[in-house]
């Protein structure tokens, strides 16, 4: 079975790479793998308290923010937990349209760095091609930013299909028949 990884970010932009792919690819070719990248997390605890005066032991806090995250921390395991939920529901509509088109589909999320993140993947799952669509960055904003496609290409052994897709306005995934 192909297994092909899809990396999206969320835009519009990067999901033109799905009509590509259902050009190229026919629903019995093998399984697609939605794969979404997010921003690792640090979580929220207050900073702690220190004494109100030399002589008096009484914790005081800075703000009133502190004495509520010292009450109810927000800790980095629940931030993690939290935002990959929220991105693997937002790939979950993209798949139910694909499946709906005949396509075997999965979704996974991960936190980090984006290039790593998908070198490893496509390491750990056997992946025969990643397509995904890249932003055409040259001159000093590719040195200032990187290119996620360029560390791809350089550290994958399987093929990479890239696109370099139109700019459009509105700012949700579509998908077309």
């Amino acid at each position: 079975m192909t297994r092909i990884l899809i990396p999206l970010d969320g835009s519009e932009f990067s999901a033109q790479i799905l009509a590509t792919v259902k050009k190229f690819f026919a629903p019995d070719t093998g399984e697609l793998i939605l794969y979404r990248i997010g921003a690792p997390t640090e979580g929220f605890t207050g900073l702690p308290p220190r004494p109100a005066a030399s002589e008096m032991p009484l914790p005081m806090y800075e703000t009133g923010q502190d004495v509520e995250l010292a009450h109810h921390p927000i800790y980095e395991s629940q931030e993690d937990d939290s935002r990959l939920s929220a991105l693997s529901d937002q790939l979950e509509s993209l798949a139910q349209s694909l499946r709906e088109n005949g396509y075997a589909v999965r979704v996974q999320v991960d936190l980090g760095n984006a290039a790593e993140a998908i070198i490893k993947r496509t390491r750990a799952q056997d992946i025969d091609l990643i397509a995904m669509t890249t932003h055409g960055r040259s001159g000093i904003s590719r040195l200032l930013f990187g290119s996620v496609a360029e560390q791809i290409v350089r550290h994958v052994s399987v093929p990479v299909l890239l696109l370099r897709p139109t700019h459009t306005t509105s700012h949700t995934y579509s998908v077309s028949p």
